[in-house]
């Protein structure tokens, strides 16, 4: 009897632990576990989803950012300057955020610096058109600890944090020794300068003068024009000064273009006095004169506008905590008929 009991309950907790597995009640367990991985899931998603948009939030804000400012590119050498440093500016955007001003004057580009000045910048990279007038902007940007670079053009201060340039006061050097030999250290000179009175101009000018004086004491500057960088300029100054002079032996021209417009002007007049003409810069319509063998045109005395390109690389490693140096003058080279084919890859 005792047996049929047992039995009996035995079948009957069966029973009960069966319904209980096939209640629909019971059916929820599952979706429970899978509603809470789907949150789960969700949340990761959300979060990872956070992090990354801070992530680019963080990267966008560790951009440095980079002013440039440029005088008009109103001649060959600063329209290719200008190309030069657009290409370069174009490289590494992940790190770098570049905005590219060229000036329409010399009051515009003093503007465009002064608001530049306040706009959050880490590093101006200031080509200064007259670096006489724009000496105290570019100091004002310097005081207010913003990496400075000086490119091609100096300023009267010391307030920057590098400078990159040509040798300008070496060429006026090359210019003075190449007319002298040319002339056996004997003839009457016409100058034109660049812009009279700023600093670029009186580094060719005083390099020139100072090699004249101390090597070449027979040859005179009897007149002296501004050529402006542009051949309009040249052409103009050298049709006003050939009247007024019936003895010209050299001109020493401070840019390449001036010197075409001066040639230009020479050959209108017919004048056959002027035995040799020297530029500074590096022109196609320069270089393709010296290839011609041009009697007259023989020689410029060159530096090149990828110094554009350089003046970014140089910023850049600045940003990036790299060494550098503060004073960076490049090599100007005297570029005539002889050696022309090794440089015209690099003519603008």
């Amino acid at each position: 009897m005792k047996k049929v009991k047992l039995l009996i309950v035995l079948v009957l907790i069966a029973a009960i632990i069966a319904a209980f597995i096939i209640l629909p009640g019971c059916k929820n367990t599952p979706a429970t576990t899978t509603a809470a991985e789907t949150t789960a899931a969700a949340e990761t998603t959300a979060a990872a989803e956070t992090t990354a948009a801070a992530a680019e939030t963080t990267t966008a804000a560790e951009k440095f950012k980079v002013a440039v400012s440029l005088p008009p590119a109103n001649n060959a050498w600063q329209a290719k300057l200008l190309e030069f440093v657009n290409q370069e500016a174009a490289k590494d955007t992940d790190k770098f955020e570049f905005t590219v001003k060229s000036a329409v004057d010399d009051a515009d580009q003093l503007n465009t610096i002064t608001t530049l000045k306040d706009g959050g910048y880490d590093l101006m990279i200031i080509l200064p058109g007259n670096g006489t007038l724009l000496t105290s902007i570019c100091e004002q940007v310097y005081d207010a600890g913003i990496k400075t670079v000086i490119l091609d053009r100096g300023i009267e201060s010391d307030k920057y944090t590098c400078l990159l340039a040509g040798d300008n006061y070496g060429g006026g050097v090359n210019a003075a020794n190449y007319i002298g030999e040319a002339l056996g250290g004997k003839g009457n000179i016409a100058v034109l300068r660049s812009y009279i009175g700023v600093p670029i101009d009186l580094e060719r000018y005083n390099g020139f003068v100072e090699t004249l004086k101390a090597k070449y004491p027979d040859m005179k500057i009897v007149v002296e024009g501004d050529g402006e960088f542009n051949r309009e300029a040249g052409l103009k100054a050298m049709t006003n000064i050939l009247p007024a002079y019936d003895k010209i032996d050299a001109v020493y021209a401070q840019d390449d273009e001036a010197a075409l417009g001066a040639l230009n002007a020479i050959e209108n007049a017919k004048r056959t006095d002027i035995k040799v003409i020297t530029g500074f810069g590096g022109t196609v319509g320069a270089y393709e004169r010296f290839a011609a063998k041009d009697p007259v045109y023989q020689a410029s005395m060159s530096y090149f506008p990828s110094m554009g390109a350089d003046g970014v690389i140089i910023a850049k490693k600045i940003l990036l905590g790299e060494s550098f140096k503060k004073d960076n003058i490049l090599p100007t080279y005297v570029v005539t008929s002889k050696n022309v084919a090794d440089y015209m890859q690099f003519a603008y």
